[in-house]
């Protein structure tokens, strides 16, 4: 066993420092598998482990280059497979219960057959999540083994990132909540997301039980919805629309006081003022658009009023005979199509 865990003096002494808010990588958000909740709480003990390795590449801006090896977890003497990489972590951090180390070991030993995917260069490569472990009966220190492919994977920044509570995560009591509370975390900054049912099912690995959109939406994202808006800081809104599949829409929402919202709305309004004045239109507009707005819609809305008010100018009155009557129009089917408003999730 390695006696202690990986350390970076003060700033990435995790032994004595351990904070709530967590970075991860968006890949991790969109893991393939029917993984269980036991396995999602060790992924995020992992992901913990790793803070040092993400935060150095977010702050100093190194999406792809090399980590320093003292921020990284030590490695294992070469193996067949290669060279592991070691996290030793307190039994204790999993919080399993009364009979917390026999069902580590169960969980582990499942997360070694539980494999993520990942496409490189157009081909789809596979590897098991953990690839061992080291844990002596009656132990109260765990090592757990995982390949270079697979901390890489959990340090790919370049696909984008993503922060979360790790005290709110380990307090969900059903998976697919945790799934959706990671997925929600990863596109709060687009405000919202569309993804297909069957990309969704495929995702969280469910079964033909739900293989209707209801069922989907009655026992796994209404159940989460619920949850989230009672005692979380970020929650969300869902719409379902059939085109050429099935989707599901993702509106993210955040909790504010109401000095934040009026702040918000206030410069919004602003805003708004001189992009309608800045092509002739009326500002009598103002009070239209601004009566169907919710808070997490003011910064999507301010950018799709920017893009129709310089493609108005650019007409310089040409091709649109009513400016009014074309940026209401063009707000009011922005704001009600959300399928066409959000980014799909591939």
């Amino acid at each position: 066993m390695l006696k202690d865990a990986f350390r970076d003096n003060r700033e990435t002494d995790f032994a004595t420092q351990v904070k709530d808010e967590l970075v991860c990588v968006n890949r991790v958000s969109s893991i393939e598998g029917k993984l269980k909740l036991a396995h999602l709480r060790v992924i995020i003990i992992l992901i913990q482990y790793l803070q040092p390795a993400l935060r150095h590449k977010i702050t100093f801006r190194r999406i792809s280059g090399a980590v320093p090896e003292r921020l990284l977890p030590p490695k294992s003497e070469m193996t067949l497979d290669g060279c592991h990489r070691i996290i030793t972590v307190p039994v204790s951090e999993f919080g399993f219960g009364k009979r917390n180390g026999g069902r580590l070991r169960k969980y582990l030993e499942e997360l070694q057959h539980c494999h993520i995917c990942v496409s490189l260069k157009g081909e789809s490569i596979s590897r098991p999540l953990i690839a061992g472990f080291d844990y002596p009966q009656f132990s109260r220190m765990v090592d757990i083994h995982i390949s270079e492919f697979v901390v890489q994977t959990l340090l790919t920044t370049e696909d984008g990132y993503f922060t979360f509570s790790k005290n709110l995560a380990l307090s969900i009591t059903n998976r697919y909540t945790l799934r959706i509370y990671w997925l929600i975390c990863s596109w709060k900054q687009k405000g919202g997301f569309a993804i297909t049912a069957d990309r969704l099912r495929r995702q969280f690995g469910l079964g033909r039980a739900y293989g209707r959109i209801d069922n989907l939406t009655l026992k796994i994202i209404q159940p989460a919805c619920q949850e989230m808006k009672d005692r979380f800081p970020v929650f969300f809104e869902y719409r379902l629309y059939n085109a050429a599949a099935q989707y599901v829409v993702f509106k993210v929402k955040t909790k504010k006081t109401k000095t934040e919202l009026q702040a918000d709305f206030l410069m919004a309004r602003d805003t708004t003022f001189n992009l309608l004045a800045s092509v002739g239109a009326s500002t009598s507009l103002l009070s239209e658009i601004f009566s169907e707005l919710d808070h997490e819609d003011l910064v999507p809305y301010l950018r799709k009023l920017s893009e129709i008010t310089s493609y108005v100018h650019a007409q310089k009155g040409r091709a649109i005979q009513d400016i009014n009557a074309y940026i209401l129009k063009s707000i009011t089917s922005w704001h009600t199509n959300w399928l066409s408003r959000y980014t799909l999730a591939e």
